[in-house]
């Protein structure tokens, strides 16, 4: 596809609710909406009824994503799907591999049926992450020490800490990490500055610094996720 992996990435795991084919290839069909979310798939009914696709195993933007995968069936007959992000030029090269069939009463016929379902949902993919991205969404995430926190000076020596590096980590591979910091006058406390591809994406930054970031999600820190705008930038010569 034209997008470069970022995008690409953002498209398949962020927007799923715009592309996935939900009329034909859902679980409650048309109205319903489907996101990762909490580290599941989840697709929700226009009357408030859940179904869990899948749970992530394997999450490295912008390079790949895993999860178990089970629409409409129970956990415990659940294949697993892995999509990988390559870089070609300025595309993207998209692999999905399916495999577990043994989970199924008859692999063979299930193996068929995705081998017809697979080709029409990728082909709804690609549409979407080869739209003209509008616009950007900027946003700053103020971290502070949470309550799991140490009060003795010792944050950056806990080794939850390294659960904060690494979401900054995953956040420059995927392209929207711009800068991030302390606040040097108020210790342990600091600012993150991400750029997320299109309008509207608050949602999805906020998903990020608050699921993404385990660091955030065990309580070791606390964040505020504020819409930024630049205004100004100067640029070296």
């Amino acid at each position: 596809m034209d997008a470069e992996p970022p995008r690409a990435f953002h498209v398949f795991t962020g927007a799923i609710g715009r592309w996935w084919p939900l009329a034909e290839l859902g679980v409650f069909g048309a109205g319903s909406t489907v996101t990762f979310t909490g580290g599941k798939i989840v697709e929700r009914s226009l009357d408030g009824q859940e179904a869990v696709w899948g749970t992530v195993t394997r999450w490295e933007p912008p390079v790949a994503v895993g999860f178990s995968w089970h629409p409409g069936r129970p956990p415990d007959r659940a294949s697993h799907v892995e999509v990988t992000f390559t870089p070609s030029g300025t595309q993207t090269l998209v692999t999905l591999e399916h495999g577990g069939w043994d989970v199924f009463d008859d692999p063979a016929a299930a193996r068929s049926e995705y081998g017809h379902g697979w080709p029409k949902v990728l082909d709804c993919f690609a549409e979407e992450a080869d739209r003209p991205v509008d616009g950007e969404t900027w946003v700053a995430l103020v971290h502070r020490p949470g309550p799991s926190a140490p009060h003795d000076g010792s944050l950056f020596d806990d080794p939850r800490f390294a659960d904060h590096v690494a979401f900054l980590s995953r956040m420059q591979a995927a392209g929207y990490l711009i800068a991030a910091g302390p606040f040097m006058d108020a210790p342990g406390e600091g600012m993150t500055i991400l750029r997320l591809p299109g309008r509207d994406q608050m949602g999805e930054a906020t998903r990020l610094a608050t699921q993404d970031d385990a660091s955030v999600a065990g309580g070791f820190f606390t964040v505020s996720v504020r819409p930024w705008s630049v205004m100004l930038a100067m640029l070296p010569n």
